[in-house]
């Protein structure tokens, strides 16, 4: 009905804009790849190292204090009492939720006292468990640790934060494994279940990326999780190699999920989500694997190799390395036009 009002005011509104918002809009389509670099470049230009240098100084010195904190505990054992040790922790906890709590959510600050969090929890339990010897086995201290720590991982948002509980959460799996199913030789269900949780989580963030939810959205996520799941299907390559004969179910499985992993990030992160760091990581593990089984089948099971099988082998891998640098040029190629 205004349809004929002309506004006299020619300046467009001011909109603040962020990489977060840069980020969404993206996540959502509405802005095409190339224009989501060229606006981050405005915005965040690459000579401002100095924001990256200070991330990765409070990330180290985080780690660090995290560090200090334990072994201060460990080399001090036998001279704190007991209550002492437990009434720390349960301080520097306290503290770190505190900080969440005052100074808020999505900061850099926020996400260091998150992931500090879930660390000292942790801490907590080690302590508890030295104290009051109950006869627990590791597995449970790591099951324990990620069940209590996983609400405020979903509380926060932070993908620091959810990046340490995870990796709690493989190493809960990977004593548990370890510790209750001796009979599997070839560690080949445990890989397997470390393969479908940590792609889980790399199809949960997908997700809530395309959804327009900031948190998980930054380019390093992607990479964290997507590195895991290769590293653990190159290790699950050389088991399964070692052990060729007497295969059970889960073996078989597995042997069919290795191939399937590496085609999977190929065609996800070539054709459906281009990301050439993923897509460079993909290509090193397939290389890692394929220069060993080559390797293993010249040398007749590392049994019978000589100086020229050797020599051959260090070509093999040359060529093959170069091919892969090849191929990954044309594709970085291809992804920028």
């Amino acid at each position: 009905m205004n349809a004929n009002v002309i506004d006299d005011d020619p300046t467009p509104p001011r909109i603040h804009m962020d990489r977060r918002t840069i980020d969404r809009l993206a996540a959502r389509g509405l802005i095409s790849a190339a224009a989501r670099d060229f606006a981050l470049d405005l915005i965040e230009p690459p000579r401002r190292w100095g924001l990256w240098v200070a991330r990765l100084a409070t990330t180290i010195g985080a780690a660090l204090v995290l560090s200090g904190i334990v072994y201060f505990f460990a080399f001090n054992w036998d001279r704190i009492p007991p209550m002492a040790k437990l009434g720390g922790i349960a301080a520097l906890i306290v503290a770190a939720v505190l900080t969440v709590a005052v100074v808020g959510f999505g900061r850099v600050v926020t996400d260091v006292a998150g992931s500090a969090a879930v660390v000292l929890v942790g801490v907590f339990l080690a302590v508890d468990g030295q104290i009051h010897q109950t006869g627990a086995d590791a597995w449970q201290l790591f099951v324990a640790w990620a069940a209590l720590t996983l609400p405020w991982a979903i509380l926060t948002g932070s993908a620091a934060t959810w990046g340490v509980w995870l990796v709690v959460a493989n190493i809960a799996l990977i004593t548990w494994w370890g510790q209750t199913q001796p009979d599997d030789s070839r560690r080949s269900g445990m890989h397997l279940c470390l393969i479908l949780l940590d792609v889980a989580f790399l199809a949960a963030r997908e997700r809530l990326v395309a959804s327009g939810v900031a948190w998980p959205a930054a380019r390093w996520t992607r990479i964290v999780l997507a590195l895991p799941v290769l590293v653990v299907a190159t290790l699950a390559a050389f088991w399964m190699w070692d052990r060729l004969t007497g295969f059970e179910t889960r073996d078989i499985v597995m042997a069919v999920a290795i191939p399937g992993t590496f085609a999977g990030f190929f065609v996800v992160y070539r054709r459906l989500l281009p990301d050439l760091a993923v897509l460079s990581a993909t290509v090193i593990a397939s290389c890692v694997v394929a220069d060993y089984v080559l390797f293993r089948l010249a040398t007749g099971d590392m049994r019978h190799g000589d100086f020229g099988i050797f020599l051959l082998m260090g070509l093999v891998t040359l060529g093959l390395f170069a091919a892969a640098v090849a191929w990954l040029r044309h594709a970085a190629r291809s992804m920028e036009v």
